[in-house]
């Protein structure tokens, strides 16, 4: 059986040094950085959807994904992309969960963001992601600092990585979705650039 956890939490470090002790189960992994390069470091925990099953699982037998269901790497305008939200209040997760469930999505001008060149990947060598392995799949995605600004609205609470050929409107799958939590959001402004790890461990028990 292959399971990947689900534990929805957040501890933040910072300093620019890489937090040491990190809970395994906190797979996602966030780092803001200033115009000064200074760091912070955010973590946090998604549930893989049921559609992310099948894609996986998809995947296992070499099976081409459905349509709306590749979560790969980008090519060919298909392929795994990301977008954040920032509601009011945070959603709840569910396994079923599908677009129309991550409500208020940043999908302003460059806010939609591919994954990185050469992700997704295994035993990403990368030294700010802290739950890279061998047995843990990496997503990789990067913002500039002219790349989504929420200092005049809501914090980022969460977000979900989609196809990039889906067509938003039309309710499409996604792999995994998540919210952050203690401290439950956070801001991005004008003068940070963001990089966001999602790292799913293949667990066979």
């Amino acid at each position: 059986m292959l399971s990947i956890s689900i534990m929805i939490s957040l501890i933040k470090g910072n300093g620019n040094q890489v937090p040491k002790d990190i809970d395994p189960k906190n797979n996602i992994c966030v780092v803001k950085t200033d115009t000064q390069g200074n760091k912070e470091w955010y973590y946090g925990a998604n549930i893989v959807t049921n559609d992310g099953d099948i894609y996986y699982a998809k995947r296992a037998c070499s099976e081409t994904p459905s349509s709306n269901e590749n979560f790969g790497a980008v090519a060919s305008g298909a392929g795994a992309t990301c977008i954040l939200q920032n509601p009011s209040s945070a959603n709840s997760l569910a396994k079923t969960d599908t677009y129309n469930n991550v409500t208020n999505p940043i999908v302003s001008s460059g806010a939609q963001k591919d994954c990185t060149s050469a992700y997704p990947k295994t035993n990403d060598g990368d030294s700010d992601n802290t739950g890279a392995g061998v047995d843990v799949v990496t997503y990789k995605f990067s913002w500039t600092t002219s790349q989504i600004d929420t200092s005049s609205g809501n914090a980022i609470t969460g977000g979900c990585i989609v196809d990039k050929a889906a067509t938003l409107g039309a309710n499409p799958k996604i792999l995994t979705h998540w919210n952050f939590s203690s401290p439950a959001s956070f801001h991005k402004t004008s003068t940070d650039t963001l990089t966001l790890y999602v790292n799913h461990t293949m667990n066979g028990v």
